[in-house]
């Protein structure tokens, strides 16, 4: 009877060490794509997903969700080195719509207005999401070397968002080749060391450039 009881509370603790390693990190020794990490595990307080307690911040040509930035400065603390010291914003967001984007849609004449209230009906803070690694990329523009670190995410509610914005576009006579919904890559921008990549560039920011795994707390 006391060996069985045992048994039972190892099992129950064990259980336990599993669940709470598990929510606080990927146990995977590759990425979502199936490729090593190339680094160590990066934590991360799971308040960051608390975006329903930050207000909606309007923007003149381009739409975001806000974050909480105290959750993310660790991380940049954590990634700064005196061999490529990180440059920040001192604020956090998952950028919705693009300036670039947001050019094309205007020449549908789609207002920011039209596309804030659309964010709001869709209750973009409260948007919820999963975070899946930390990006990081190293590309060299004009003779220099720019690094890149953030934080990719999901978040189906963001999707939904854009493809309402794409059926406003449409519906106002936009060129639907000119604007892909889908075409979509949230992240959190972590830091740099010179400056911010983008397509632009030839920099695709999704589950291909995962770097390190997030292991992710309870704690701030």
């Amino acid at each position: 009877m006391v060996s069985s009881l045992t048994t039972l509370l190892l099992g129950g603790f064990c259980f336990m060490t599993f669940m709470q390693w598990t929510t606080a990190g990927p146990l995977n020794k590759q990425t979502p794509l199936g490729v090593p990490w190339k680094g160590e595990p990066v934590t991360i307080s799971k308040k960051i997903y608390d975006s329903e307690k930050i207000d909606f911040l309007p923007h003149e040509n381009w739409l975001g969700m806000e974050l909480d930035y105290q959750y993310i400065l660790p991380v940049v603390k954590g990634l700064n080195t005196t061999d490529e010291p990180l440059l920040t914003r001192g604020e956090s967001h998952v950028t919705v719509i693009t300036p670039p984007e947001f050019d094309i849609l205007a020449k549908a004449n789609v207002t920011i207005e039209e596309i804030n209230k659309i964010a709001a009906d869709y209750k973009i803070q409260s948007t919820s999401f999963k975070m899946q690694c930390l990006g990081k990329e190293s590309v060299h523009v004009e003779n220099e070397l720019y690094i890149v670190y953030q934080i990719l995410v999901n978040a189906p509610n963001l999707e939904t968002i854009r493809e309402a914005i794409f059926r406003l576009y449409v519906t106002k006579g936009g060129n639907s080749a000119l604007f892909d919904p889908q075409a979509f890559w949230p992240h959190i921008t972590v830091g740099f060391t010179i400056g911010d990549l983008f397509e632009s560039n030839g920099v695709y920011k999704g589950l291909n450039v995962c770097h390190s795994p997030l292991e992710i707390t309870r704690h701030e």
